[in-house]
């Protein structure tokens, strides 16, 4: 009877806590309950043909195990199972790949199908998907008679396979009988290597964790392996070239000479290895001190108290432990030594909204890199995070928003109205992306909630939204939006398509007034103003709001693009408006966030939130004599500041100004104007 992985570990589970229940079997190995019975048959079968007892279900749901399988099991069941182990389809894919890059001689199909227990023509099954990962590397599996299987390309590329897929092999269940087939190999390197890890701990002053250290031990066993077979380095990447002048390199020297190694590159390679590698702890944090990578950390756990605006206490502490793993991270990622251990799905399943904001507050440390953090490392740097603030008990304070984006077929103008009206009817969500549909469908990054002009393939929540949605309808669709976000059916009507049922089966001679009507008996939006004695002010326009003492023509370029702002938000300031920190969240926002805020071709939107200092609802525009660079991002000569307390009371003014850039060619129309009060006269014309 052979056992397969799920065997062996739920075995496992159940000799080492005998107390376990069926229930927690399931939720520990994702299994369903018919899932979890066939296994525990398995289980049994393998038991009873070893001669022994089986373990019994009882109907409380905990498990009977009888005691010699208990102690049994837990002393010797690596070397019960080890010829009885039936490896995985993937398990069976690394094998295949660790014996090409570590045997010494030929290995042909047959060899390979009666080491891994399968048929033949598994294996070239096996070996199709085999060459498939063997490419992503840039290497090859190629097959002649005289070598049999083997893997061709650069060395160091079979280098970097060779450490993953150890990593791998490392944590299959029969993992050291796996290791004890190359006792030729070990023999000769294992205790050279063990006392040169001793001393590579001891001149660094730190300790590496248990299974990194059994990683790199077997690892340059296998290399030591690799060089004595002829297989030295070559070349080495343009991103290993300052190793040799580093501290680490001259270390590295005094203590790999103990192995035998002399050679420059394989110096440099292995001096990589040990800078990407997590350790447990560190003797003294100051040896292993980089500006530079401290400056990176610092930048990011501000980010982070900004965005997630929660205070962390011990600060310096979780800066100290972001650091000690970040500097390995930043080799890992700089060598392409990467971390193959997958708890990313994890992460971003369980801790979404938390993982948004860690991957928000890491540019920094992408700015360091000039690319992106990969998706393992992102995830780990979440977990530190979620550690950190849980310990401090104050997880709990994050605001957990939502994030949104916004696809729309429209024209630029139309779009940036739509992502804006959105931005301000909905401020519980983080919207971050507006997007085409092409661009959408090819869109990777994380989003909980898609707003849209039309119908989009994916399993996320979609709003489907007008273009132009009017102040009729918002009351109505915020409702629906935050009631089914909330996770609550109320049988939100939808007013348009209550009217195209009315219009199946009559003529409406006045549309809009319908629409109103509507929308005051079903949502009650109007009770308010049909109260004695109340008044609900008229929503202002854009002439309202563009008044001549908002409009200024300057006739000289500001020092800054930050001036430009300052001064085109002067008359909200002056006249009460908004309040001083309103300009300076704009700033920081532009600075920071890079939003999408251009209109149309040289005319920018600059907005805080409602409740950023806004103390009513205005508008401002400056007009610059010629275009200048905003936070390097976009450039513009005509900015215009809005500002509002209220979702509702900006939208119609800002509807006015998209139909007058998009239809009355407003973008010319502001730049021919003579002086303020001709371009003010000019858009009263027009509404």
């Amino acid at each position: 009877m052979a056992m397969d992985k799920r065997v062996v570990e739920v075995l496992d589970a159940i000799v080492n806590d005998p107390s376990i229940t069926g229930t927690k079997l399931e939720e520990q190995f994702c299994l369903t309950r018919k899932q979890l019975s066939y296994t525990l048959k398995k289980v049994n079968d393998y038991l009873e043909s070893n001669h022994f007892d089986r373990i019994n279900r009882l109907k409380t749901g905990k498990l009977h195990i009888p005691r010699h399988v208990i102690e049994y099991f837990r002393q010797n069941q690596t070397s019960v199972i080890e010829h009885r182990y039936l490896f995985s389809e993937e398990e069976r894919g690394q094998m295949i790949i660790f014996m090409l890059l570590t045997r010494s001689e030929r290995l042909s199909l047959l060899h390979l199908s009666s080491s891994l227990g399968v048929s033949q023509n598994t294996i070239i099954n096996d070996l199709k998907k085999v060459r498939i990962e063997v490419i992503e590397h840039g290497l090859e599996v190629s097959y002649d008679r005289g070598n049999g299987y083997h893997v061709l390309g650069e060395e160091l590329e079979k280098r970097y396979l060779l450490l993953n897929c150890l990593r791998r092999v490392l944590e299959i269940p029969v993992a050291k009988n796996i290791i004890a087939q190359y006792h030729n190999v070990m023999s000769e390197h294992l205790e050279k290597v063990g006392n040169v890890f001793s001393e590579i701990e001891k001149r660094f002053k730190i300790q590496f964790t248990d299974r990194q250290l059994q990683e790199l031990i077997y690892f340059i066993c296998f290399v030591l392996h690799r060089i004595k077979s002829g297989k030295d380095l070559v070349h080495i990447p343009g991103s290993y070239a300052d190793i040799s002048r580093s501290r680490a390199f001259t270390l590295m020297q005094s203590v790999i000479s103990k192995i035998n190694i002399n050679s420059e590159n394989e110096l440099i390679f292995l001096t990589a290895l040990i800078q990407s590698s997590n350790v447990q702890s560190v003797a003294d944090k100051y040896f292993h001190l980089d500006t530079m990578l401290l400056d990176s950390v610092v930048a990011v756990v501000d980010n982070f108290e900004k965005i997630s605006c929660v205070t962390i206490k011990e600060k310096n502490e979780l800066i100290e432990k972001i650091y000690q793993h970040w500097k390995p991270a930043y080799y890992r990622i700089r060598y392409h030594l990467l971390n193959t251990s997958s708890v990313h799905d994890l992460v971003v399943k369980e801790f979404s909204h938390l993982h948004e904001m860690v991957r928000r507050a890491s540019v920094p440390f992408e700015k360091l890199l000039h690319c992106e953090i990969p998706d393992e490392e992102m995830a780990f740097l979440t977990v530190l995070f979620g550690g950190w603030l849980t310990r401090e008990g104050v997880i709990h304070q994050i605001n957990l928003q939502k994030t949104a984006v916004v696809v729309c077929e429209n024209s630029a103008t139309i779009s940036t109205y739509l992502f804006l009206t959105l931005q301000v009817l909905f401020p519980e969500l983080h919207f971050t992306q507006m997007l085409s549909r092409r661009e959408f469908e090819r869109y990777t990054g994380h989003y909980d909630v898609v707003f849209s002009t039309t119908h989009l393939n994916t399993n996320k929540m979609v709003f489907v939204v007008n273009s132009s949605i009017s102040s009729i309808h918002k009351s109505a669709f915020r409702n629906h939006v935050l009631s089914a976000l909330q996770g609550v059916d109320p049988n939100i009507i939808q007013i348009e398509q209550l009217l195209l049922i009315f219009e199946r089966f009559g003529n409406i001679i006045d549309h809009q007034g319908l629409q109103r009507a509507l929308a005051s008996y079903i949502y009650a939006e109007n009770n308010a103003i049909s109260a004695v004695g109340s008044f609900e002010p008229p929503t202002p326009s854009l002439t309202d709001l563009l008044s001549r003492a908002h409009v200024h023509f300057a006739a000289e370029l500001p020092d800054s693009w930050q001036q430009a702002i300052t001064q085109a938000s002067a008359s909200l300031l002056r006249t009460g408006v908004i309040e001083p920190r309103y300009v300076q969240i704009m700033l920081n926002k532009i600075a920071e966030e890079q939003p999408y805020i251009m209109l149309a071709d040289g005319v920018i939107i600059a907005h805080a939130g409602i409740d950023d200092g806004a103390l009513e609802t205005g508008m401002a525009l400056l007009r610059l004599p010629r275009k200048i660079a905003f936070a390097d991002y976009m450039h513009a000569d005509i900015i215009i500041v809005l500002a509002t307390h209220n979702p509702q009371k900006h939208v119609k003014a800002l509807a006015q100004l998209n139909e007058f850039l998009e239809f009355y060619d407003g973008v010319n129309v502001i730049r021919q104007a003579r002086d303020e009060h001709a371009l003010i006269m000019e858009i009263a014309r027009q509404h």
